[in-house]
C-alpha cells in the first residue's frame, strides 16, 4: 500500500469518527439541523412580506426573505469557526490533543479529517436551508448543477471557518477568550457577508473582505437568475478558493506549532 493510500484511508476513518461524534451526540445533531431551520423560518416569517416591488432587489418581484436566503445559507456556517475552536481549545484542556500526538496519526492528517468532516456539515446545513425554504413555497433557480455549485461554495466557506477557528483556538486559552475573539469576526460576516446590512458603495467595499460575500453573492446569482455560467460565479469562487486556502494554510500552521511541537 502506497503512502498516500494509507494517508487517505487515516483521514477516511478520522472524517468518520468526527461525522460519527455528531449524531452519537443528540444535542449537537439538534443544533445543527434546528439551527438552519429555525433561522430559515424566523427570516420567513418576518420578512416575507417586506421589499415586494422594491427596486432594490436584483429580480422584480423578490421579498426580502427571498433576496436574504442565499445569505441565510451561509448564515450556519460561518458560526463553525466558533464551534470548531471551542471544541479544540476543550480538547486541549482535556488533554485529548497529547493523545492524538501519541499515536500514529500525524497532525495534518487530523486537522485534514477535521476540514473535511465540517464541509460535509455545512453542506447539509445548508441543503436544509433550502429545502425547508422550497417548502415555504420558495422556487429556486439553477437546478441540479445550480444546487452542485451551491454545495462548492459553501464547503469552501467551511474551510475558511474552519481555519478561523484553528486562529482562534491557537491563540486562545479558554473557552471564553475564544468565544469573544469569534465573535470579532462573525459579526461583521453575519452583517455584509449576510446581506443584512444595507449595500452602497461603502459597505459593499467593506463586504468585499468578508469570505461569506462572495458564497452569498453567487448563490442569489445562481438561484435568483437560473444562471450557472455568469462570469461573476467563477471570479467568486477563484476567489473563495485564495481565501479559503491562505486561511485554513495559516490555521494549520499556527495550530501545529502551538499544539503539536
Amino acid at each position: 500500500m502506497t503512502t498516500f493510500n494509507l494517508k487517505t484511508q487515516k483521514i477516511g476513518a478520522l472524517t468518520g469518527v468526527e461525522l460519527k461524534k455528531v449524531y452519537r451526540d443528540p444535542m449537537t445533531l439538534v443544533v445543527l439541523l434546528l439551527m438552519p431551520v429555525g433561522l430559515t423560518l424566523v427570516f420567513y416569517v418576518a420578512l416575507r412580506g417586506v421589499g415586494q416591488g422594491n427596486d432594490y432587489y436584483p429580480v422584480p418581484g423578490m421579498n426580502h426573505f427571498e433576496y436574504l436566503l442565499p445569505g441565510v445559507m451561509g448564515y450556519a456556517v460561518i458560526y463553525m469557526g466558533m464551534m470548531v475552536a471551542l471544541a479544540l481549545v476543550d480538547y486541549r484542556q482535556t488533554g485529548i490533543l497529547k493523545r492524538v500526538e501519541a499515536t500514529p496519526v500525524s497532525p495534518s492528517e487530523y486537522l485534514g479529517s477535521l476540514i473535511i468532516a465540517n464541509m460535509v456539515i455545512a453542506t447539509v446545513q445548508a441543503m436544509v436551508v433550502l429545502l425547508v425554504a422550497r417548502l415555504l413555497g420558495y422556487e429556486p433557480l439553477g437546478g441540479v448543477v445550480g444546487v452542485l455549485l451551491a454545495a462548492l461554495f459553501v464547503a469552501l466557506l467551511a474551510v475558511t471557518a474552519v481555519g478561523l477557528g484553528l486562529l482562534t483556538a491557537s491563540v486562545a486559552k479558554s473557552s471564553g477568550a475564544a468565544s469573544g475573539l469569534a465573535v470579532i469576526y462573525i459579526v461583521p460576516m453575519m452583517m455584509f457577508g449576510a446581506l443584512l446590512a444595507v449595500f452602497d458603495e461603502t459597505t459593499r467595499t467593506i463586504a468585499s473582505f468578508m469570505p461569506n460575500y462572495y458564497v452569498s453573492d453567487s448563490l442569489g446569482i445562481i438561484f435568483h437568475t437560473g444562471s450557472v455560467t455568469d462570469p461573476a460565479l467563477w471570479r467568486n469562487l477563484l476567489i473563495l478558493v485564495a481565501i479559503s486556502l491562505v486561511v485554513v494554510f495559516a490555521g494549520i500552521q499556527l495550530f501545529k506549532r502551538t499544539e503539536f511541537r
